[in-house]
């Protein structure tokens, strides 16, 4: 019965806590205490006064009020930083982005209070956290039915007020409705009552704060048109990166009871309705209804639009979800008498209490069914979950049957699992966009197994949100990749080398060559390249079959490759031609090379019962005499070989005249 009574609460707040939005609770710790460095401080000192800029046409968040004088939510935060942090700020009108971005630009605005921090507005601004999120809504008459979602859209009148983020590019994602700009958000509201429009698109807590303060009836808010559509921050000129540290100093030292006394000043939720708990055999709850039809239609469709919205939140957040525990009476509370009759109110109807009864039982048994799915799938994949910080909370079973850990071994030695591969060192930064509610794709990460064999593993990761739509932590689904993965590099492997010597292919032997000409270029050491071509070999392919010549070219490769430097490249152009790079060698080195490799060559080469015997010719090319781009290099090289093919010279620094 108690969880039957927090859900029935929680539904009946549950539609003002989507409209309140509360604070980040990582922007609210109750627990921080205010330090500045001494740089911050003499900072501070010299800078008394600060001008932020606010919006003034969009309550509750900021406006300007009927006094002239800027009020709301963003106002109000501001007022409690500079009494923190002993700042004084001057108000500055947001009457336009564009008047803004000139105003940041002639430093004639030191601060914009509410700003979504993207990209490229970090070239002109530095952000502390977000510390306000707005979702946008869509307001709809009461008495009308077909409109609950942005795909109801199509083809009506939709009011908006121009100059927002989300107006740019309204009609592009939705080119079939007939727009009417209103000046303001309450002529947006408006304009929906008295049916100048089908539908308004504004934010959540300004639809509510607008109906509530001007008395609108015969509207609704019919459902989301996007969730979390700002998430912004403090946004400080770009010169005065320090003050953005001290704004976000200022707003972790405000306690969750002040932010949250901020928002509720301008935001009240709706009154809770009367409960009575009775201890029976059979559980009740019973709830005071509205006095009129009216106002009973203005409370459950809010219930019943969240009571929907209350389950999927709950799927998506399903660890941080507390189940209510009954708690036994006390022994004062066993003798109390029970409650007069006439001290009941009237009972909430049996078929609205059954059907939450009925919904907080399939939240149960949908938490259950996730669980079970994750725990028993033992080969396929695990999953584990992470808090704000990236540790390690949660690990599934299935780990042991996919890397041998035990989950408890799996969480504390995570560190110690991961190996020292580069592509590794992303993790941090892929985690850190999911923290900020970024998505990022699907990663991998090597790992060691319980062996201490080396495996890939494909994590694909997903922000965590609580009811206020702030991240609170990570969860992620692991896939074992480990034959993908090799058979990726392999594929990888050979487009840069020759599948049957191991040596690099031709593609690989012009870059290593591009390269050695640019460095070259700079330090003005020469450099040679070899090209070789092996006499006799058709006629080994010819007598002794294909096994044979493949084995020979195997063999040429691997002497090749023991008498080169490390610096040196050897690679296989096609057939039987092979070609060397060799880095910081002139004439004379690269002749000694020749001379090696035209003695090894000739040896025969042991084939089963037989031996393979052939010679070779090596046309060489000096960088800078013989050419300067790769393509002339390698041209000279080849002619050179012909010529020492013809004269059975060996090698031939010459070619034909």
């Amino acid at each position: 019965m108690p969880f039957l009574i927090a859900l029935c609460l929680l539904v009946n707040s549950a539609f003002a806590d989507s409209t309140i939005e509360l604070p980040p609770k990582s922007q609210v710790s109750a627990t921080y205490s205010l330090k500045l460095t001494a740089k911050e401080k003499k900072w501070l000192m010299r800078h008394k006064k600060i001008r932020v800029a606010f919006d003034d046409s969009l309550p509750p968040f900021s406006f300007v009020d009927q006094n002239g004088r800027f009020s709301g939510i963003a106002v109000d935060i501001f007022n409690a930083l500079g009494q923190k942090l002993a700042i004084r700020f001057k108000h500055h009108p947001r009457k336009s982005w564009s008047r803004i971005y000139r105003a940041i630009a002639e430093q004639r605005v030191d601060v914009v209070a509410t700003m979504v921090d993207r990209p490229e507005r970090r070239l002109l601004f530095n952000f502390t956290h977000p510390y306000l999120t707005k979702s946008l809504t869509i307001v709809t008459r009461e008495n009308d039915a077909s409109i609950n979602s942005p795909t109801d859209l199509a083809g009506k009148t939709v009011a908006y007020v121009k100059g927002y983020q989300f107006t740019e590019s309204f009609k592009k994602i939705h080119p079939a409705i007939k727009p009417h700009v209103v000046k303001s958000m309450l002529g947006c509201l408006q304009s929906v009552r008295v049916k100048k429009s089908d539908a308004c698109i504004t934010f959540v807590g300004t639809a509510n704060y607008i109906k509530t303060k001007h008395k609108l009836t015969g509207i609704k808010l019919a459902g989301f048109y996007e969730r979390h559509t700002a998430d912004e921050s403090i946004a400080v000129r770009g010169d005065w990166p320090i003050l953005a540290g001290i704004l976000q100093k200022g707003l972790d030292a405000l306690s969750e009871a002040e932010m949250n006394a901020i928002y509720l000043k301008w935001l009240p939720p709706p009154a809770a309705p009367a409960i009575e708990v009775k201890r029976n055999v059979e559980p009740s709850l019973t709830v005071t209804l509205p006095p009129n039809e009216e106002s009973l239609g203005e409370t459950l469709v809010p219930l019943l639009f969240m009571i929907g919205y209350i389950g999927l939140w709950s799927l998506h957040v399903r660890r941080h979800r507390r189940y209510a525990v009954p708690v036994a009476p006390s022994k004062d509370e066993q003798n109390a008498p029970a409650p007069a009759p006439e001290q009941t109110v009237p009972k909430f109807p049996s078929d609205f209490e059954r059907m939450l009864l009925k919904r907080a039982t399939e939240l149960q048994n949908n938490d259950i069914r996730f669980r079970n799915l994750v725990e028993n799938q033992s080969k396929n994949y695990f999953f584990f979950q992470c808090d704000k910080q990236s540790k390690i909370t949660y690990v599934s079973p299935s780990v042991s049957a996919m890397l041998g850990y035990r989950p408890e071994t799996f969480i504390t030695d995570f560190e110690r699992c991961v190996t020292d591969n580069p592509e590794n060192r992303r993790i941090s930064s892929l985690f850190e966009l999911s923290r900020q509610g970024i998505p990022c794709p699907p990663f991998a990460l090597e790992v060691y197994d319980i062996q201490q064999e080396r495996r890939w593993l494909e994590i694909t990761s997903e922000p965590v949100y609580d009811e206020f739509g702030n991240v609170i932590g990570i969860d992620c689904l692991v896939f074992e990749i480990t034959r993908r993965k090799q058979e990726d590099e392999r594929l990888i492997w050979l487009s840069f080398h020759d599948e049957l010597t191991g040596l690099a292919n031709r593609r690989l032997f012009i870059e290593r060559l591009k390269q050695s000409i640019a460095m070259s270029h700079r330090s003005r050491m020469p450099f040679a390249i070899h090209y070789l071509d092996l006499d006799g070999f058709k006629s080994v392919n010819d007598k002794m079959g294909h096994a044979a010549g493949d084995f020979a070219l195997k063999e040429v490769a691997k002497k090749l490759s023991e008498t080169l430097r490390d610096t040196d490249t050897a690679a296989r152009l096609g057939g039987d031609e092979f070609a060397l790079l060799l880095p910081d060698s002139d004439e004379q080195a690269s002749a000694s090379v020749a001379k090696k490799i035209v003695e090894i060559l000739h040896k025969p080469i042991a084939y089963g019962n037989e031996s393979i015997q052939f010679g070779v010719s090596i046309g060489i090319a000096l960088y800078p005499r013989h050419g300067t781009d790769y393509d002339a290099l390698l041209h000279y090289a080849d002619a050179s070989m012909y010529h020492a093919k013809q004269k059975q010279l060996g090698y031939s620094f010459e070619t034909e005249k």
